[in-house]
């Protein structure tokens, strides 16, 4: 049989520099991990640097320093300028280990997480968490207080600007005393407390949690406005005497059914007129776009048994707990802070 004449298929109608991007993206995040590991960001913080420089300084082969800082450029960290890398404000902000806002302990979190497209695949047909052996994440950090430590210490890092964001943005007025249910660190409470003096604040975790939010609290002076209580926010009573009940990042970890049961104890533990406040990065209505939103919604596929919602499924949740004047304020970057008040 004469083989086949390839020139006479049709070309492309379309070229394929989006699977060639999405194939090599998974180079990006272990890059950005490495380059924090091998400390290129402090490096360039004063000076700008030639790429012999970086090599010389990181010990690294011009090969090695060439592919490095070309990754890092194409992705925004560094800015290039007749031949001198330097920080990008993006990284200078958020990539100094000096910095209040580094994100070095959640690159360091996830930097050596075995991500497969058998694990999506696994948790995509079973609909449910594929990581850490199929088992919850939240009792395996409860179970182990190095991993709670370290993962409480991570979302903090992660949650000060988003904390600033609600603190700037969110409308405390009239609020005295908040619960922040599933509250890790304190980050948002610390903020929080520290833009609305009037207001009070209590942390309601798991207790390995719990003691790693003590310690972030004294360190910020704050024992006096900000406490905790060790309590499973699914199995115990909830107390009653805030008129403000703040979740942050919580229901994107749990399905419809859970998010409305956590409503609607909200909504019972809540005096008429108190408020609810939701932080969440949001889906747009049509689930399709921003990319951080849906790969947010993949992330709590392989991990937890949530996803991220969007402002209408999270009013639709409120409103059937019994919440009314519900209202979206965006906050931060991707995020929103939804409120509603108890009739």
């Amino acid at each position: 049989m004469a083989a086949p004449n390839l020139l006479q298929l049709s070309p492309p109608t379309c070229d394929d520099r989006l699977i060639w991007d999405v194939e090599r993206s998974f180079y990006h995040f272990p890059t950005l991990a490495a380059a924090d590991e091998l400390g290129l960001f402090p490096l360039l913080d004063t000076n700008p640097m030639t790429a012999a420089q970086v090599g010389q300084a990181l010990s690294l082969g011009p090969r090695a320093t060439e592919a490095l800082l070309g990754v890092l450029t194409s992705l925004g960290f560094l800015t290039q300028s007749h031949g001198h890398f330097s920080l990008s404000g993006v990284s200078r902000t958020y990539l100094l280990p000096g910095s209040p806002y580094y994100r070095g302990s959640i690159i360091k979190l996830f930097g050596n997480v075995p991500l497969t497209s058998a694990t999506i695949l696994e948790a995509l047909k079973k609909e449910r968490a594929s990581a850490y052996g199929g088992g919850e994440m939240w009792e395996t950090h409860e179970m182990d207080s190095a991993l709670a430590e370290g993962f409480t210490h991570a979302m903090h890092c992660q949650s000060l600007p988003l904390a600033m964001g609600v603190a700037l943005n969110g409308d405390f007025h009239g609020i005295k005393r908040v619960l922040d249910v599933g509250g890790g660190s304190g980050c948002f409470c610390i903020v929080v407390a520290q833009r609305w003096p009037g207001t009070t604040f209590t942390i309601m975790e798991l207790p390995a949690v719990s003691k790693v939010a003590q310690r972030y609290i004294a360190e910020h002076g704050l024992q006096d406005r900000i406490n905790t209580v060790e309590l499973d926010m699914f199995k115990d009573r909830w107390p009653r005497e805030y008129d403000g009940v703040f979740f942050s990042n919580v229901f994107h970890d749990w399905d419809r059914d859970r998010c409305l049961f956590l409503s609607r104890r909200a909504f019972e533990a809540l005096p008429s007129g108190g408020r609810i406040f939701v932080n969440e990065m949001l889906l747009d209505e049509t689930k399709d776009r921003p990319l951080a939103a849906t790969s947010f919604s993949m992330t709590m596929m392989v991990y937890t048994q949530g996803k991220q919602y969007s402002a209408n499924e999270l009013r639709e949740i409120l409103g059937e707990s019994g919440f009314e004047d519900i209202r979206v304020t965006p906050t931060h970057c991707y995020y929103s802070l939804v409120t509603a008040r108890k009739r």
